[in-house]
């Protein structure tokens, strides 16, 4: 509609060119072009030739103004610059603006550090509670830390007790750098003896019994020694009090130390060392799996809870293969191997004395784990070796007997007459075979610790999750020979766990459980002459008795301890 219009003007305004066009003679330069104007309203097309209302003018003909031309132009021109420089100040300003915003947020380095700091800190907590009742009582390994109770003939003894308390601290000042402090609560065992003050003055000792906080970890560790060899990135650089590569390893592998202990833990080897470590996993492939990982030390012969005496040190080898990748830790086939080789804690001074050459004997521990784990459930099989391994004083951790902590149980036979090959006297009492543990720990310690025992293990663990529940079934089994040197040995043990667990949230988990240890032979004696083998000495002075020189030491397999725990975790 709109284009007719304009046709029809077109057409309107050439006939009146034409009307009014006249001859023009060159010679008449006063005459000058007459310019006709017309109104059209622009929504109706129509023409007219008088102005209105809604009507625009339309020129025709008339000569060219140049130079209103130009300067309209030039005001169109000036126009635009000026638009473009409004334009540009106003982006400068948006500009400054924000680049002073940024000057104004732009502070030293070290102030970025120090409002960050806390960011530096992490804090954890973790605490191990259970209720414990003992059907049977018996001489035994602890079945887990601070678990201290009476021996034989105490049946149905219970307790509520606190295995482990930490508070674990960590303070990173650099992605690549870590400082670990963990202070531990635990049962402080020991002489209760009375403390004087002055002449006559004296108060009781409150050693005995405490719960109290001693350094569990403490240690400095550096990430990334080996980050520019690809496959080795990620390895660790530990000095200080730390877990050694193997025994949280396996804790971890198995899930339920707040329940009891894995193998070597539960015989002899603490799980927290004071030396130099290297660990990390080895990632040849170039992918996201795992295929091996490592750990390795050197470490005192002391522990966290035993100062160093010797002058020696040991060194701890611990290294796994997932032949089939590991997506995540443990995830799939693994086969794991460990090596600790060291000497006896004794000070050099009388490491040579013959009287305690055995305790300065080296020693050696070895174990080989077949595992598998998947997101529901694992198992793992382990073969453990040693030499030296295991103590009289390890067999006792739990509860022993009083001789073999320097007390003299049962009635001293003081004569007269002879009693087992020997002369009695009130000066020189002996021990008699009835109502005492004395002929039957020295025989103990005979048969461990006299520098040449060889140990022997066969261990299973695992776990499953029963689907759509929040209940795990777990279980250990340990079959353990002390010393396989003796033909029959009265302390060989099994021992098994098997119990449920309870997942309330990711903080807390519950476990009901029975533990036992069973000294599996049937009661039998000993006959001095075997025991002489093995370094037993009748006649000898033992707590300031004679042992027994002829004749059968009686009832040397210790009793069976069965327990049922409630255990808690709390983890955070």
């Amino acid at each position: 509609m709109k284009g007719r219009w304009k046709v029809v003007l077109a057409a309107l305004g050439s006939l009146a060119l034409v009307a009014s066009a006249q001859p023009l003679r060159a010679q008449d330069e006063s005459m000058a072009p007459r310019q006709t104007t017309l109104w059209v309203n622009e929504k109706t097309g129509q023409v007219f030739i008088r102005p209105g209302r809604g009507r625009v003018p339309m020129n025709f003909g008339g000569g060219v103004d140049a130079e209103e031309i130009e300067r309209r132009v030039e005001e169109k021109t000036q126009d635009r610059v000026r638009a473009a420089i409004a334009e540009t100040r106003a982006q400068e300003q948006v500009d400054n603006a924000a680049a002073q915003k940024q000057l104004d947020q732009i502070k030293p380095a070290w102030t970025s550090y120090v409002s960050n700091f806390q960011n530096k800190f992490r804090i954890g907590a973790l605490a191990y509670l259970d209720y414990g009742l003992y059907t049977h009582t018996g001489f035994g390994p602890q079945f887990t830390e601070n678990l201290n109770p009476p021996g034989p003939y105490n049946n149905m003894y219970n307790s509520f007790d606190i295995n482990r308390v930490y508070l674990n601290t960590y303070f990173t000042p650099t992605d690549n750098w870590t400082f670990r402090f963990t202070p531990e609560i635990y049962r402080q065992n020991g002489g209760a003896t009375a403390d004087r003050t002055g002449a006559i003055s004296a108060f009781g000792s409150n050693v005995d019994g405490n719960l109290t906080v001693r350094a569990k970890y403490a240690y400095v560790q550096y990430k990334g020694l080996l980050d520019d060899v690809p496959w080795l990135k990620g390895g660790n650089t530990t000095f200080g009090a730390q877990p050694n590569p193997f025994i949280p390893w396996e804790e971890d592998l198995y899930q339920y130390r707040y329940v009891n202990l894995v193998p070597w833990n539960y015989i002899s080897l603490s799980s927290s060392q004071l030396g130099l470590q290297f660990d990390g996993p080895i990632k040849p492939t170039g992918s996201e799996l795992t295929y091996a990982d490592y750990g390795f030390g050197v470490y005192d012969e002391g522990n966290f809870h035993q100062p160093e005496q010797t002058d020696n040190k040991q060194i701890m080898v611990k290294g796994t293969i997932y032949p089939l990748g590991s997506a995540f830790k443990y995830q799939g086939l693994g086969l794991t191997g460990f090596y600790d080789y060291g000497w006896g804690n004794v000070a050099p001074d009388v490491g040579s004395i013959p009287a305690v050459n055995k305790a300065s004997a080296h020693f050696q521990r070895i174990a080989a784990v077949l595992h598998y784990a998947a997101e529901e459930w694992n198992v793992a099989g382990e073969f453990d070796y040693g030499q030296n391994a295991f103590t009289a004083n390890n067999l006792f951790s739990g509860s022993g007997p009083i001789d073999n902590f320097g007390t003299a149980s049962g009635t001293a036979a003081t004569g007269p007459g002879k009693v087992a090959g020997n002369t009695c006297t009130a000066a020189a009492p002996c021990y008699q075979y009835a109502n005492s543990f004395g002929p039957q720990t020295a025989l103990y310690q005979a048969f461990l610790n006299n520098g040449r025992a060889r140990e022997l293990g066969w261990d299973a663990f695992g776990h499953y999750h029963i689907p759509g529940t929040k209940l795990t079934a777990f279980g250990m089994f340990q079959w353990f020979l002390p010393n396989d040197n003796v033909q029959k040995d009265p302390l060989d043990f099994q021992r098994f766990v098997a119990g449920i667990s309870y997942q309330y949230n990711e903080y807390l988990r519950f476990a009901l459980d029975s533990q036992n240890l069973l000294f599996y032979h049937s009661q039998f004696g000993v006959p001095i002459s075997e025991a002489t083998k093995f370094n037993y000495v009748g006649g000898s002075s033992f707590n300031g008795r004679k042992l027994p020189k002829t004749g059968t030491i009686p009832n040397t397999v210790p009793l069976d301890t069965h327990a049922i725990f409630l255990n808690i975790e709390f983890a955070y």
